[in-house]
């Protein structure tokens, strides 16, 4: 097996850490969409609607909002992950290429 050119793990490196950075920017999508978008969709929804399950609507609400919030946390995690094996990797590929030459 062919080792990997010094540009190939620097590019390799680099592509994991574009990576981590649109799991943050999704993450923070997120939770801007549940923290704005749906609570005060289903706090309008809760307020017009005329009915029994009006406290139904609100628990669907709370919990989808929730369910978003937690989707952000995992994608935010996963970046985390991505860019500490981006970084153990990276410095073990570096080491084994300086042994070579």
């Amino acid at each position: 097996m062919r080792e990997k050119e010094k540009y190939e793990i620097e590019m390799d490196y680099l592509r994991a850490m574009d990576q981590a950075k649109e799991l943050d920017r999704l993450a923070a999508d997120l939770s801007r969409i549940a923290n704005n978008g749906i609570e005060s969709a289903f706090l309008i929804l809760k307020n017009n609607w005329r009915g029994d399950s009006s406290e139904s609507i609100e628990l669907a609400g709370r919990n989808t909002t929730a369910e978003i919030y937690r989707t952000a946390e995992d994608l935010a995690n996963t970046a985390r992950s991505i860019r500490s094996t981006a970084n153990i990797v990276y410095r073990a590929e570096k080491s084994a290429l300086n042994m070579i030459y």
